[in-house]
């Protein structure tokens, strides 16, 4: 693959290459690959680099690694999260009414590549939408009684499927968040 595909082809061509193949780089957290940082300067002249992806040339460097002389090691974690609520122009999520969302809960903003550099500018966007549209939708609404019922029928759902689980709610992110909070604190020690 190319070392400037989008975030889905990496992230598919990694995973190919160290579970199909079997030639992935073990980290002690999982399989990764070695990523040509020095081929990307080859290819795309010298400065290439600090001028494509000036922030990782930054983190790595903080570390003693020059990543357009020396290949960099690389697997899948989550970068970013492209939700799945689906939001009209208003920042009104489309299945549930008077619930407005931004952010990487929304999902189909970018579809499963978002656009580099553009998160900041899709919270900041789309929750200036949400937002306005929010308040001035909340002056129309009349609040119902609150309950907790939602928690009791999770709990049904669960006892009806034979689970058992300490579990409360269902899970909202995967595992591997905590993993890579963990090989970047590592990083940081040594």
């Amino acid at each position: 693959m190319h070392p400037l595909e989008t975030r889905d082809v990496a992230a598919a061509s990694i995973i190919r290459e160290c579970t199909d193949r079997g030639n992935g780089v073990e980290t002690g957290k999982g399989p990764g690959v070695w990523l040509d940082t020095p081929m990307i300067e080859k290819i795309g002249g010298k400065g290439t680099i600090e001028a494509r992806i000036p922030a990782m040339y930054r983190m790595f460097a903080k570390y003693g690694i020059d990543m357009r002389k020396e290949p960099i090691l690389v697997f899948p974690t989550l970068h970013y999260q492209n939700g799945g609520l689906d939001i009209n122009v208003n920042g009104e999520t489309t299945n549930i009414g008077n619930l407005f969302a931004a952010g990487e809960v929304v999902g189909g903003i970018h579809g499963r590549n978002r656009l580099m550099g553009n998160s900041l500018l899709d919270v900041v966007v789309f929750g200036r939408n949400a937002g306005r549209n929010a308040a001035a939708r909340a002056k129309d609404v009349t609040v119902g009684k609150l309950s907790l019922d939602h928690l009791e029928k999770f709990e049904k759902e669960l006892a009806e499927a034979g689970i058992e689980t300490e579990k409360t709610s269902p899970k909202l992110l995967p595992k591997y968040t905590k993993e890579f909070k963990y090989v970047c604190k590592k990083m940081e020690e040594e």
